[in-house]
C-alpha cells in the first residue's frame, strides 16, 4: 500500500518497484551507480538525487551523425530521480549510494539470480540487465 504522502509522479505503481534489499549488483554496478550519481549532483548540486536500475521495454538509439536506428532490446538503464519523485519504501542505501529499482513485478520474480549484471548492447554502449 502507498503511505499517504506519496503523489505519484509518474506512472509507476506499487508491483513496479522491486522489494528493497532483493536485488544483487555484479562487481562494478555500485561503481557505476556511483558515478552516475556523481554527474547528478553537478547538474543540479541542490537535489538529493535517487539512482534508478530501470526497466524498459524497448530502446533504440542513433549514433550521432546517422540516420539509422539500431534496436537495443529491453533491459535496465540509469535514470535520475529526485527524492521527491520516488516513494521512500522504494529506496534503499548501499555503501552512500541511494538506489530504487524500477522492475515490474513479473519481470522481477522471472529472473533466476535477481542480480543486475553489465552487458554491452546492439549499438556497443553498455547497459544492464537483470539475470
Amino acid at each position: 500500500m502507498l503511505p499517504s504522502k506519496y503523489e505519484p509522479k509518474h506512472d509507476f505503481t506499487p508491483k513496479d518497484f522491486a522489494p528493497r534489499g532483493k536485488i544483487k549488483l555484479a562487481d562494478g554496478v555500485l561503481d557505476q551507480a556511483r558515478q552516475f550519481q556523481s554527474e547528478l549532483q553537478r547538474y543540479d548540486s541542490n537535489t538529493q538525487w535517487i539512482v534508478a536500475f530501470t526497466w524498459c521495454y524497448k530502446r533504440s538509439m542513433r549514433k550521432k551523425g546517422e540516420t539509422e536506428y539500431i534496436d537495443e532490446a529491453p533491459g535496465l538503464d540509469l535514470a535520475g530521480y529526485r527524492s521527491t519523485e520516488l516513494p521512500d519504501y522504494a529506496v534503499e542505501l548501499r555503501d552512500g549510494v541511494r538506489l530504487a529499482f524500477i522492475i515490474r513485478h513479473d519481470i522481477f520474480e522471472a529472473a533466476k539470480e535477481k542480480k543486475v549484471i553489465e552487458v554491452r548492447l546492439a549499438s556497443g554502449r553498455d547497459s544492464f540487465d537483470l539475470a
